[in-house]
């Protein structure tokens, strides 16, 4: 009675047992031949989920505009569940969480969409942002001089950054990223006022008074 052959699960079995359906026929000298080893093909791009992650992203951004912050966190938390190398998506979530006040949360997914951009001013500015909040002066400092140097047209990131350079008393330095940021944004309160702390903190308070009468100014336009 013939003996029955098993299929085989790995085509690279030793020799001498039956090939795979597949496998090419024994060879002339009778030992079988080996299944060519099959390489896996590149994953094509899914369009489903590609329209997904745009559908998902714009309502992402129409919550996030509305002020429903912690709705749009979750939108962009979705996002990047189906595409967790979306720095778009990890941006939003950082600046999303931040605004809720959820700085630690923030920057755990800030740092990420970093590691995955290096080069965005925006992703920059945002961890710069939440770091100031969290009152780690140096390393906000780090990020928003990185954020001016990729977009020296960014005006908010010189006015964090005086602010974080205000926290370190470094007040000349602060009026000179501030005095840049007046140019770039002549109608930002917040730049006028951080240079009137820092002028106050070199004693200079009549100059000090000018930048918080300004700040006011800027403020009732």
């Amino acid at each position: 009675m013939p003996r029955k052959t098993q299929e085989l699960d790995n085509p690279e079995a030793g020799n001498g047992a039956p090939a795979p359906a597949e496998a090419p026929a024994a060879e002339a000298n009778g030992k079988t031949a080996r299944a060519p080893r099959r390489t896996r093909a590149a994953a094509p791009a899914d369009p489903a989920v590609d329209q997904a992650v745009a559908e998902r992203l714009e309502r992402a951004e129409a919550l996030a505009e509305s002020g429903a912050h912690a709705e749009a966190a979750e939108a962009y938390a979705a996002v990047v569940a189906l595409r967790p190398d979306s720095v778009r998506a990890l941006l939003g979530v950082g600046t999303e969480l931040a605004a809720q006040g959820k700085y630690e949360a923030a920057e755990k997914e800030l740092r990420r969409a970093e590691k995955l951009a290096p080069d965005d001013a925006a992703v920059h500015l945002q961890l710069g942002s939440a770091m100031l909040k969290r009152g780690n002066y140096p390393a906000a400092a780090a990020s928003l001089r990185r954020a001016v140097e990729l977009d020296p047209d960014g005006g908010q990131a010189y006015v964090l950054l005086g602010e974080a350079l205000n926290q370190m008393a470094e007040s000349d330095a602060a009026i000179e990223v501030l005095e840049a940021a007046v140019r770039i944004q002549p109608e930002s309160s917040k730049a006028y006022y951080a240079m009137g702390i820092a002028y106050d903190r070199k004693g200079n308070h009549d100059r000090a008074a000018e930048m918080y009468r300004l700040s006011r100014e800027v403020a009732s336009r």
